[in-house]
């Protein structure tokens, strides 16, 4: 038993503006590795037949220190996402989910030191994935 058409609008902001307290070294710099402001949203329509679709952000809206110096930086980024799917009420259903669909270049990831100008050739930054598709079947009970 399914109701009409539907659209969900769904979304995260997440903000971590966090300092070291007058440290000796770092002063009150930013800590290092985390983001401060994370973005997030998807909008999803949903037909009463079970099919489903709709477009996704993830942003990392501004760029955030990566050594505790805070002299070297992961730039801001934004992703761009699509999903769509079809359910049915006996449990089956198959879904395709397409991730950075505008194949942005950013560091899903960071190795925290303590100052990049002193590190010889830092490796801290890993990539994130480019332009990616995937897709699943399930069947429930």
């Amino acid at each position: 038993n399914r109701a009409g058409d539907r659209l969900s609008f769904d979304q995260s902001y997440t903000v971590s503006d966090f300092h070291f307290d007058q440290n000796a070294l770092y002063g009150d710099n930013r800590l290092p590795g985390v983001p401060v402001h994370i973005y997030e949203a998807q909008l999803l329509y949903e037909s009463p037949s079970g099919f489903y679709a709709g477009p996704s952000l993830h942003c990392n809206l501004c760029r955030y220190p990566v050594d505790e110096a805070n002299t070297l930086f992961a730039d801001a980024y934004v992703l761009v996402g699509l999903r769509a799917g079809f359910r049915r009420t006996n449990g089956f259903s198959v879904f395709i989910d397409c991730k950075n669909l505008t194949n942005q270049r950013y560091a899903a990831a960071i190795d925290v030191i303590a100052d990049a100008r002193t590190e010889p050739n830092p490796e801290i930054f890993h990539p994130g994935d480019g332009r990616s598709f995937y897709g699943g079947v399930s069947w429930g009970l």
